[in-house]
């Protein structure tokens, strides 16, 4: 009896803080189970793979299709590795969409492999790609584009690392593979010149069609919260501002007298 009366006793402070602490793990679990799930990201990627498709379809996947499409290996490579990534966004979004979260971080040190993967062989088609181009007579255009390339994948792997140290903190992690893969996809929207041959100063219209997802992002947070992402004020901002910097000095002297020195040609 005396011991019955004893475990009927209130616990005391011990005892309440146990409960609180159950009570507010509970709680979590039940808010993260309510919160609504939003299909935008899902729908992004599902969108980025379609771009990547028609971009790369005319120089890429109908020559493949003919069987006259001739490129040297790393070209292969980097190529599969793009679409990697876009599928394994798709993927990350879909586990997500559907609360895997677990199985979700786990198979995102497959995407931190994949990044270092398509930065590594970035460089080596922009070097492929640079000293073709110069051998075909392309000039200063061909020769500056050589540090933009290399601008391009140190920027994809910055948002891609940032993404990585904030992997804990959901909505900037997201945010920051989502940027990621908008700079990414830059090269299929410069291919789309080929589909549409009219459009005047392609390189920078096209340019400035691939920054303007962000302008989607950007409205999808303000329709949904009523306020905007800090990530896509900073480095969204960012990553447009380097592609304004790319696209006015990608002929200047210092961007050729760089690729030169980058190249080891002469007059660097």
């Amino acid at each position: 009896m005396a011991a019955q009366r004893a475990a009927d006793r209130p616990r005391g402070r011990g005892g309440d803080a146990a409960r609180g602490v159950q009570d507010t793990t509970t709680g979590a679990l039940m808010a993260v189970n309510a919160a609504p799930r939003t299909r935008f990201f899902l729908a992004m990627s599902l969108l980025f793979l379609a771009i990547a498709l028609v971009g790369f379809s005319t120089t890429f996947f109908i020559p493949l299709a003919r069987g006259t499409f001739e490129a040297p290996a790393v070209i292969h490579v980097h190529g599969a590795l793009l679409f990697g990534w876009l599928a394994f966004f798709i993927v990350q979004s879909s586990l997500v969409q559907r609360r895997r979260v677990a199985l979700h971080r786990r198979t995102g040190r497959f995407g931190a492999a994949l990044a270092v993967a398509i930065v590594v062989s970035g460089v080596a088609v922009g070097l492929h790609a640079t000293r073709r181009d110069l051998a075909a007579g392309a000039g200063d255009f061909a020769l500056g584009q050589f540090v933009n390339i290399l601008i391009e994948m140190a920027l994809f792997a910055v948002l891609v690392g940032a993404a990585i140290a904030c992997r804990r903190d959901g909505e900037a992690h997201k945010r920051l593979l989502l940027l990621a893969t908008i700079s990414a996809l830059a090269p299929a929207w410069l291919r789309l010149r080929h589909l549409f041959p009219d459009v005047p100063n392609p390189f920078v219209t096209f340019s400035l069609l691939a920054d303007g997802l962000l302008l989607v992002a950007i409205a999808r947070d303000w329709l949904a919260t009523r306020r905007v992402h800090p990530v896509y004020i900073w480095a969204g901002g960012a990553m447009v501002a380097v592609h304004i910097v790319e696209l006015l000095a990608i002929t200047s002297p210092p961007w050729l007298r760089l690729s030169r020195w980058l190249l080891g040609e002469p007059g660097a």
